[in-house]
Formats: C-alpha cells, structure tokens, sequence
C-alpha cells in the first residue's frame, strides 16, 4: 500500500512538473510573439552563438549535425551553456540535480516549437508596442507561474534555473534580487557578444524574479493539494497514534 502511494506521488508529481513546463514555454512563446526582444538567458545564447561562429568550432561535424547547419546556432550555444552550468552545479550543490534537471535539457526544444505554433495564430504582432508591453509582462507572469508549479513538483529545474537558487542559499538573498542580478548578467554579456537586446528583454530581466517569488508560494500550495502531502502525513501520524 505505502509503495502504491508513493508510486501515485510520484506519477502526480511528474504530470504537475509536464504541466508546469509546457506553462512555461507557453509564457515564453507569447513573449516571442511580440518582437521586442528576447528574454536575457536567450540575448546570452545569441551572443555566444556570434562569437563561436567566429572560431573553428562551427567546423566541427558534431555541430553540424546538431545545428543542421554550417554555423554555430543559439540552440548548439544553448547547449554549451546548459552543459558548463551543469558541470558547475555538480562541483557545487549536486543534490538539486534530478531528473527533470536533464528532462529539461532535452525536451524544452520541442515544447517552445508546439507553443511557438499555437500562439502565432494570435494576432499579436500587429499589436501596438504598449499592448505588446503589457503582453510581455503577462508572458513573464505566465513563466513564473508555470516555474512555480515545475520547481514545487520536486522532480528538477533547468540548470540555468538552479544557479540562482544555490546563490540564494549560500548568501541568504532574496530570490528575487539574486534572480534580477543574475538576468541582468546574462544580458549584459550577451548584448557585448553581440545579442539583440530590446524593451522586452528589459522588462522581463526586471519581472520574472519578483513574478517568481511572488508565484512560488501558491505553485507550493497547488502541488500540496493535488498529491494530498499533507492529508497523507497527518492520516499517517493518526495511524501511528492510533496504533501506539
């Protein structure tokens, strides 16, 4: 029976960290959607894509094979980074790395493409640039209400997503501060590399950390009640009672 239950957890617990995923990537489709400007962690990927493709690197068939092109695309550098941040959270704070952590890696590609798809059959480019302000700052709601969700499911973040908690931890800062200085890094360098920065890079830098910490103590309430934790804890601690 208890092996039942946590099999069932388990299963809920991965269908809430999907959900909160495909959440995310939505949020991040709309944002796309607007043209003005992509969030900081892709500014960075751009910028790390012009400069690579400035090196032999591009030559390599590995690259080749996983771009589908002769040049060093945002996606291969989105790799790169992913993969040196991965590294850096196993010398520092392996226990965060879970399966979700490489799930992420992975299968965020496919998801983008699928929302990326469905959000272009709404009219949102031919919008106005303070409609597409306000719609910006609703896709990085949406973003963070979907990481709250995914983080609370326990099952694994995205390596990029992880730095910022670890800092959090070791300095004992906000999540939000430590979560605005760590895009703003990644904008910053990426812009020097040669990323596009817009106003809605600008306005999502300054948003999702706040719109994170905001969001994260509700996703931790969604995922308590859907698994029942707490229903289950106080039945066992009664059974104990009871039995003792």
């Amino acid at each position: 029976m208890k092996k039942l239950k946590e099999v069932s957890r388990l299963v809920k617990r991965l269908v809430l960290f999907f959900i909160g995923m495909s959440i995310i990537q939505f949020g991040v489709a709309v944002f796309l959607q607007t043209s003005i400007g992509s969030d900081p962690f892709t500014v960075f990927t751009q910028g790390l894509a012009t400069v690579l493709n400035k090196t032999g690197l591009k030559e390599f068939s590995i690259v080749q094979m996983i771009s589908g092109s002769t040049e060093v695309t945002p996606g291969v550098a989105n790799m790169i980074i992913l993969i040196a941040l991965f590294i850096i959270i196993l010398l520092t704070d392996m226990k965060r790395i879970k399966i979700g952590t490489l799930i992420c890696v992975v299968g965020v590609g496919p998801i983008i493409d699928l929302n990326v798809k469905l959000v272009s059959y709404f009219p949102i480019e031919s919008a106005n640039i303070l409609i597409k302000m306000l719609i910006v700052l609703a896709g990085c709601f949406i973003i963070s209400a979907g990481f709250s969700i995914m983080s609370e499911s326990d099952i694994g973040v995205a390596p990029n997503d992880i730095i910022p908690f670890i800092i959090k931890d070791k300095l004992n800062f906000q999540y939000r501060w430590v979560r605005i200085a760590f895009d703003a890094t990644f904008l910053i360098v990426g812009f020097i590399l040669g990323g596009k920065v817009g106003i809605g890079t600008i306005i999502s830098m300054l948003a999702i950390g706040p719109f994170i910490q905001f969001c994260l103590p509700y996703g931790k309430n969604i995922v308590e009640f859907i698994i029942n934790e707490k229903d289950d804890s106080d039945n066992d601690s009664n059974l104990t009672v009871e039995l003792n």
